[in-house]
């Protein structure tokens, strides 16, 4: 080939010849791998975007999956579409993010870890750029990430899936249930844009709006001696077999607040079931102290039960904690629906 010619081959195309005249080239515009020749400007470029935010998006799920097939049915592509993505990332960057292997699938590297942040953070700016966009179609775009701690997930997710996650079809919500803590711990290393839990859960660094009011409450069976009281404090309860609600933030926060009111619990059952706790108080097995309240004092079994008002006991609030100084519309909406939710069941519940 000549000094003034230049062949590209492109997929299917065939060859496409264009001529070089003193390092300008001019013909057809066509894409050769990151280099961009324009007919109308004349002049070779290189793109500076070496990576998409598509595959952004893929290295996020496959670091969150754990594996390329649990990664490829989060974000409805092919297996072979995730690997390929994957494989072609990483050259982009310059750097191996990540190790796979057929026994523990995908583990980062360091400099995995740190790219994944960067990566939240760019993904996240974008959406909601995205989402200003939009603004003036008043419709909701882009993803909104939330974790829910799981006691308070059977009163929440329920109503968000029908107010929220239905109305906004173009919102993509991915709601995770764990431990209130954990979540957030997960939330300022970028994993969600907030946490549904307690405010006596909440951890250092994390901001928080509160949804609901709460308090807790002594739940007892109709048999008890207290079950005629409207208040008590938790230290009459003395020795009284205890039925705790085995997660980290109720050993956590809850037994350290009942020990500071003169109540060393005798813990008796346990069980990480916020049901399972109520079938056992329902069935005489012991008391308990919760703060999430059903509206209607009945176990699974049908068995009733009594609440009880603790006299002097710090509320615990339903909040929603995020780390964004500046809130996306997105959650901004979300807080606004659960807030009005809240205020309705208050007032349903001052009416009863």
């Amino acid at each position: 080939m000549s000094s003034g010619v230049i062949r590209v081959q492109i997929g299917m195309r065939g060859g496409v010849v264009l001529s070089q005249r003193g390092g300008r080239i001019e013909g057809h515009q066509v894409e050769l791998q990151d280099r961009w020749y324009s007919e109308s400007v004349g002049e070779m470029f290189v793109d500076p975007f070496r990576f998409t935010l598509r595959q952004l998006q893929h290295f996020i799920a496959a670091a969150d999956a754990g594996t390329v097939t649990a990664a490829a049915d989060q974000v409805h592509i092919s297996q072979a579409a995730m690997s390929q993505s994957l494989n072609e990332l990483e050259p982009s960057v310059g750097q191996q993010l990540m190790v796979r292997t057929r026994t523990h699938g995908i583990r980062l590297t360091s400099s995995g870890r740190r790219f994944l942040a960067d990566a939240r953070e760019l993904v996240g700016r974008a959406a909601d750029l995205q989402q200003e966009m939009s603004d003036r179609s008043d419709e909701l775009v882009g993803p909104l990430d939330i974790g829910c701690y799981t006691a308070v997930a059977p009163f929440w997710v329920p109503f968000i899936t029908e107010n929220f996650i239905v109305p906004n079809p173009q919102v993509n919500v991915q709601i995770t249930e764990g431990d209130g803590k954990a979540l957030q711990q997960q939330m300022l290393e970028g994993r969600f844009d907030a946490v549904f839990t307690h405010t006596g859960h909440l951890i250092d660094g994390v901001r928080h709006q509160v949804i609901r009011r709460g308090q807790g409450y002594a739940l007892v069976p109709p048999t008890h001696r207290f079950a005629g009281r409207k208040s008590v404090r938790v230290e009459e309860f003395g020795d009284d077999p205890y039925v705790l609600l085995d997660v980290p933030a109720v050993r956590e926060n809850q037994l350290p607040k009942l020990r500071a009111h003169g109540l060393e619990p005798n813990i008796t059952w346990r069980s990480t079931s916020f049901e399972a706790v109520r079938g056992m108080v329902a069935r005489g097995l012991g008391f308990s102290v919760l703060v999430q309240r059903p509206p209607v004092d009945m176990s699974y079994d049908g068995l009733p039960l009594v609440t009880i008002q603790l006299e002097d006991f710090e509320p615990s609030d339903i909040c929603i904690a995020y780390v964004q100084e500046r809130r996306s519309r997105r959650l901004g909406e979300l807080i606004s629906v659960c807030k009005a939710e809240a205020a309705r069941l208050d007032a349903a519940g001052a009416q009863s």
